[in-house]
């Protein structure tokens, strides 16, 4: 497990201390983040959720990092690495970037991605690629602040009229 020190802005108070912590894809915190946000997510996307169901991970997907935002031991934000391969300059996605209610607009989403960017940096990917939708203004405006660009939707969300893709670059260590 490694663990790394943030801040999540607040108001007068001051930075609120949180910790991010690289778990796997299957511990119980990012599972229940990922659960929240599946939860908030089919409510913005309750006309098409029925597709959402045909998206499989394939067989034996590698999971390279997933970090988790601890507030003392509660789970506030979480994102994820999986590798896509090696093609031009070693490939990678940023999958279930999320942050509970309750944290967001504190940064942490960004912090998220910094995560996930530097282990990609660390292991020796080239570039990162993901995906959100288009009823996710919020996100969309955090990847384009934090420099990702928009990029044709890749398979297998291209099945999903709703999809939005990105891409950036991961500079060498």
């Amino acid at each position: 497990m490694t663990t790394t020190q943030g801040s999540a802005r607040s108001g007068a108070a001051g930075p609120e201390p949180v910790r991010w912590v690289e778990t796997g894809w299957d511990d119980p915190a990012p599972t229940a983040l990922r659960a929240a946000m599946d939860a908030e997510m089919s409510v913005r996307y309750a006309d098409v959720e029925d597709l959402f169901s045909t998206l499989v991970m394939p067989p034996g997907t590698a999971w390279l990092a997933t970090w988790v935002a601890l507030r003392g031991e509660e789970p506030l934000a979480t994102a994820t690495l999986r590798w896509l391969g090696e093609g031009p300059g070693r490939l990678a996605e940023v999958k279930k970037v999320y942050v509970v209610p309750s944290g967001r607009r504190r940064g942490l989403a960004a912090q998220a991605l910094r995560q996930v960017e530097g282990t990609a940096r660390a292991l020796g990917v080239g570039r990162l690629h993901l995906h959100t939708g288009d009823l996710q203004p919020e996100a969309i405006a955090l990847y384009e602040r934090e420099g990702w660009e928009r990029i044709p939707v890749f398979p297998p969300y291209d099945v999903l009229p709703v999809s939005v893709c990105f891409t950036k670059p991961v500079p060498p260590p």
